[in-house]
């Protein structure tokens, strides 16, 4: 497989391990979700579904609605998508199965009562593409939302509140307001709002100007498109987070996860 385009995603797994997005983007190796993903995918989907019926009908969608959409989403997303449950959790799968469900309807409707009813559609999961002449890779992304004011906005479901400055330092949003900017949108303001997954939810909108000048974007995705270019991809330390069971579909047959860990143990 050849890497064709650059998103803020491969990005995103390019910086914490090379080796996960060699194995994913140029061997096209099996992928799995976790837990958390699979609530922010369903999630994701519930509150696209509520603002596209805004932007069609000028109204969010009934609150049952709003419900029953999330839980058929996660239902879906369970059956369908990979997810891989940890050993702790293989130990309570329906339990699992039935409190990630029920966080997902949680974070719908906060999502439905306290940010939807705001927002201003003009565009939904928006595809963005730039092609730059010389450059070997396409910049392509997709905008959660963006407003008729030109603000884009992104959603996010985390375990923890966000920082002031996540909007300004998010390579996705970043992303996105480079390609809008050079395509003569012009977007003024950019908003990270995160569903924060506490024992009661709550919404965190952090915002930022866009900058103007763009060269730490630029500079990231120049950085990106020379490692792809010159195939040396660095794995992850063996003790950062990423470089885990948890966290790395490919821990249990990477040569720098468990395989390193046993040659390691029976030396």
């Amino acid at each position: 497989m050849d890497v064709t385009t650059i998103s803020p995603s491969k990005i995103r797994l390019l910086q914490l391990c090379g080796e996960a997005f060699r194995r994913k983007y140029l061997e096209g190796e099996r992928t799995w979700y976790g837990t958390a993903a699979a609530i922010g995918i369903a999630t994701h989907k519930s509150a696209e579904e509520d603002l596209n019926n805004k932007l069609t009908f000028c109204n969010l969608l009934p609150d049952e609605s709003v419900r029953d959409f999330a839980a058929d989403s996660f239902e879906l997303v369970w059956d369908t998508e990979d997810i891989e449950l940890t050993k702790e959790e293989k130990e309570d799968k329906f339990g699992v199965h039935d409190r990630a469900k029920d966080q997902t309807i949680q974070l719908a409707e906060l999502h439905h009562k306290d940010l939807a009813p705001s927002i201003d559609p003009l565009q939904i999961e928006e595809r963005l593409e730039l092609e730059v002449e010389g450059f070997p890779l396409t910049l392509v992304g997709y905008a959660d939302v963006i407003e008729a004011d030109n603000t884009i906005r992104d959603l996010k479901t985390r375990g923890k509140t966000p920082k002031a400055t996540d909007a300004q330092d998010d390579i996705g949003l970043q992303f996105y307001s480079l390609i809008q900017d050079v395509k003569g949108y012009r977007p003024e303001e950019l908003a990270l709002d995160v569903l924060v997954k506490t024992k009661t939810p709550k919404l965190v909108t952090v915002t930022s100007p866009v900058q103007r000048d763009h060269d730490a974007t630029l500079g990231r995705i120049e950085r990106a498109a020379q490692i792809i270019q010159s195939g040396a991809y660095m794995p992850a330390e063996p003790t950062h987070w990423k470089c885990s069971e948890k966290f790395c579909e490919f821990f249990d047959v990477c040569r720098w996860g468990k395989r390193r860990q046993k040659q390691f143990e029976s030396a």
